[in-house]
């Protein structure tokens, strides 16, 4: 009669530990799905979340441009042909080119727009030895900005426009302009 209960306590004891490893197992198979399914949906919501902040802010920021895209436009279909026509081609003498970013904060200072920087890029010229690149930012009121680009394009010096960038920034218009100047020989 031992030898029988001796028997059913070595079986029950196994049984039971086997019985334990696959509820142990299962409890962590549940746990790794729990992880997988809750807190990896979590982090996706949070990536999501950040996403839409950033669109609805870029969002945001071009509906603040857009009347005054919309405005300049309107006021440069109403342009006659003498204000867009293309002045004569007069490059500057190298010997007087250091005065152009003077110049044309002057040019900024008269339609009203304030010149926060505006530098000459000697390193460019390596690119075009015909001319040196020009590059500025000016802040002031859409009105300023349109007059100032439409006297830029009339330079007789001005070789191309290379880059044009508006910006809203507290209340006012904030212009990068990119330029190249034609220089003479």
């Amino acid at each position: 009669m031992m030898d029988l209960n001796m028997d059913m306590k070595l079986v029950f004891g196994r049984e039971t530990r086997a019985l334990a490893v696959r509820v142990g197992l299962g409890l962590l198979l549940l746990a790794a799905a729990a992880y997988v399914l809750v807190v990896m949906s979590i982090k996706e919501n949070a990536r999501l979340t950040s996403e839409i902040a950033d669109t609805a802010e870029r969002t945001r920021r071009q509906q603040a441009l857009m009347p005054a895209w919309a405005s300049i436009a309107g006021l440069s279909q109403n342009a006659t042909l003498g204000v867009l026509s293309v002045p004569k081609a007069e490059p500057v003498p190298r010997t007087r080119v250091y005065l152009m970013p003077e110049q044309l904060a002057h040019m900024a200072q008269a339609v009203g727009l304030e010149s926060l920087e505006v530098t000459l890029n000697p390193a460019s010229m390596g690119q075009d030895p015909s001319s040196i690149q020009a590059q500025g930012v000016f802040s002031g009121q859409l009105g300023a900005v349109r007059e100032f680009l439409m006297g830029v394009a009339r330079m007789p010096s001005l070789a191309r426009i290379e880059r044009v960038e508006l910006r809203a920034a507290d209340g006012r218009l904030e212009l990068f302009l990119q330029l190249r100047i034609a220089l003479a020989n």
